[in-house]
């Protein structure tokens, strides 16, 4: 226990002389001690010598500034010789009364709250800033390239797995199996000459095989053509029966 006092000790008294040689070096600067009354009974005899022994001299460009709650005669001999009173080194300060303190707070909130800010007008010419020229488009890299390739071959072989099975749907539904293979021009020998683009339900399925189709919606041109071509070589037809249409049933793929 008696090491690490002295241990203690000695550490207390390198840092206030650390403190006043760093207050020197610094000059001009303040050494600060607040409650000096209750920091001077706390410590021990060999920190107070020191203390005494590294006093700044008067022309020292270092303010040593110290409060205490307890009057300038009241306080150490020792402390009383760093103050010299009759230099006007020591300042008493009673506490303000009700009346100061109204004084104060009236002056400080009253009258500049109460008072509208003061609005400043400043006119300034605003620069005018040029436009800054488009940003070049960055070239993707080579690995970017190739998983993008990548993701938009596995969507189109999602989507073509998709579109053959509605189409085999339709043409083994025995509603639509006049619409399952083309035309046959011995049974029908004007069809080619009155319908300039005929499609079946068979070209469409050879469509998706050879990767025609690249989105839904051209596989629904050639679906809307089936119905078109059924409409114009069977106009009578066109409001008697849906049957025959067909056309709500090709379209409406998700029903299907």
């Amino acid at each position: 226990m008696s090491a690490t006092f002295c241990s203690l000790l000695l550490n207390c008294i390198s840092k206030a002389t650390k403190l006043i040689r760093n207050a020197q070096k610094t000059a001009p600067s303040i050494f600060y001690v607040p409650d000096i009354h209750l920091w001077w009974d706390n410590v021990g005899p060999a920190l107070k010598l020191t203390f005494l022994t590294l006093t700044l001299p008067a022309f020292s460009p270092v303010l040593l500034l110290a409060t205490s709650d307890v009057r300038h005669s009241d306080l150490p001999e020792e402390i009383q010789k760093l103050f010299n009173k009759e230099f006007g080194e020591v300042c008493n300060i009673e506490l303000p009364g009700r009346a100061e303190r109204a004084a104060f707070f009236e002056g400080l909130i009253l009258n500049q709250v109460a008072k509208p800010p003061v609005k400043k007008t400043v006119h300034r010419t605003l620069e005018v800033l040029l436009v800054a020229p488009p940003a070049e488009p960055q070239k993707p890299q080579e690995e970017e390239v190739g998983m993008l390739e990548e993701e938009e071959e596995d969507t189109l072989r999602e989507l073509r797995i998709f579109l053959r099975d509605v189409t085999h749907r339709l043409a083994t539904d025995r509603r639509f199996r006049e619409f399952a293979k083309p035309v046959d021009p011995q049974k029908i020998p004007d069809y080619a000459t009155r319908i300039k683009e005929p499609m079946d339900l068979s070209t469409v399925l050879t469509q998706i095989d050879s990767r025609q189709y690249l989105t839904a919606g051209d596989y629904l041109k050639d679906i809307d053509l089936i119905c078109n071509n059924a409409l114009e070589y069977y106009p009578d037809q066109r409001s008697t029966s849906e049957d025959v249409l067909f056309s709500p049933s090709l379209k409406n793929l998700s029903n299907v």
